[in-house]
């Protein structure tokens, strides 16, 4: 069995980065759930990790001034909690507020480990109970889209999650073009810290050269953002820049469907994407 791993990776000692750095290569040059991509309008989606509260309030919003919905990746465990020198939590009830007018719930594991070190056992149960957890938002809920938290896979994960999920999305930056890898999907982190908006426009220029598929991510909406959150201004540019560009603003599941994937089963438990060509 393996360890647990709570931490994130990516502050550890420097061979211990190395390694995590190498795993995440190898997971990412082991593509077994392939998609050819249908052509059609370039598309943008904005997910939230972990969901702060502010997400739930200020993102939702901005999104929604724009006709558009997001994707909010949620680890059940911190649900309401107040994170110590970090952003409180969005609790069950502002979770189904934003479900309730359109936005998409997917799933963050519950317990938000480094799942590289987990075992299939332990972390099948880990995402069973989050699943379990976040039926409070409504007893139908499916979650059918993952996202790895820390970024953080190994090709061993890798293979068993894209198999329980539609989609896993990564932390590698990079837009989806041509061929889309299911089992981890390119994404941009929107964060203040590392974005502004003539970079933005260059992504969003250059999905729109390519009709691809452009993925951002991020986690508080706040006017003095944390280092991986956005302020209101600049989240509410960049879905402006967006739209005006004549993108196709959706969710992760939206967006799925409009590059050609549909869903095998309607188990959230074992459900697969069939790459399909157009």
């Amino acid at each position: 069995m393996l360890a647990s791993q709570n931490k994130d990776p990516n502050t550890g000692s420097l061979p211990s980065r190395v390694t995590n750095m190498a795993s995440r290569f190898l997971a990412r040059q082991s593509r077994s759930k392939l998609l050819t991509m249908r052509g059609g309008a370039p598309t943008v989606t904005f997910t939230f990790d972990d969901v702060p509260a502010s997400a739930c309030e200020r993102g939702a919003q901005i999104l929604e001034q724009y006709g558009a919905r997001g994707t909010f990746y949620v680890a059940g465990s911190g649900c309401g909690a107040s994170i110590h020198d970090g952003p409180q939590r969005a609790s069950i009830d502002q979770l189904r507020a934003i479900w309730a007018n359109g936005h998409e719930i997917g799933c963050h594991t519950y317990s938000h480990p480094a799942v590289r070190y987990m075992s299939f056992d332990e972390l099948g149960s880990d995402l069973n109970r989050n699943q379990s957890v976040l039926k409070e938002i409504d007893n139908s809920i499916l979650l059918r889209n993952f996202a790895y938290p820390y970024g953080d896979m190994s090709v061993r994960t890798k293979r068993y999650l894209e198999a329980r999920f539609d989609s896993c999305r990564s932390g590698h930056a990079g837009i989806n073009n041509t061929v889309a890898d299911l089992g981890a999907l390119h994404a941009w982190p929107l964060y203040d810290a590392s974005l502004d908006r003539i970079k933005i426009a260059r992504l969003i220029a250059e999905t729109v050269q390519g009709n691809g598929w452009l993925i951002f991510y991020s986690h508080d909406v706040a006017e003095r953002p944390s280092r991986f959150g956005v302020s209101p201004d600049l989240l509410d540019w960049a879905v402006g820049a967006a739209k005006r560009a004549g993108c196709t603003l959706a969710t992760i599941a939206d967006g799925l469907e409009l590059i050609g994937a549909r869903r095998a089963q309607s188990d959230a438990t074992s459900s697969q994407i069939l790459a399909t060509e157009s």
